[in-house]
């Protein structure tokens, strides 16, 4: 199970970030996990996709490993931390404060983990 641990402000939208674990005991794919702060479910329809960040790769995270969502720019990857334990850094890629004024953050978890796969040619029946 994913959970935000830590919500880190800063003076520098670069040094802004949220810290995820895997407080499960197995381990989990970052894929389809989405962050949103509360203003995203009162925002307007057409402003919500700026202002929410979804994990597109499909990165295992092992129990208790972190997972540290910056704010700004650079390259996503596995980092040493000052405890010696490997976090997957990821950069959300905006020059604007995402945590900062926010009531809350928000860990969305995907509704399945399952792959659909289409057959070529079926075709499914639309309900009368």
């Amino acid at each position: 199970m994913l959970k935000i641990v830590d919500v880190h402000l800063s003076a520098n939208v670069h040094g802004e970030y949220i810290v995820i674990q895997n407080q499960g005991l197995t381990t989990i794919s970052l894929r389809g996990w989405i962050v949103v702060t509360e203003d995203y479910l009162c925002a307007d329809s057409a402003i919500r996709p700026p202002i929410m960040y979804v994990f597109r790769e499909d990165t295992p995270i092992k129990p208790y490993a972190r997972v540290v969502l910056f704010t700004g720019h650079g390259t996503d990857g596995w980092h040493p931390t000052n405890d010696g334990k490997p976090a997957y850094v990821a950069y959300w890629g905006s020059d604007e404060f995402r945590w900062a004024g926010a009531n809350r953050c928000i860990l969305l978890q995907p509704a399945s983990t399952k792959h659909i796969n289409a057959l070529a040619g079926a075709s499914m029946p639309i309900p009368a």
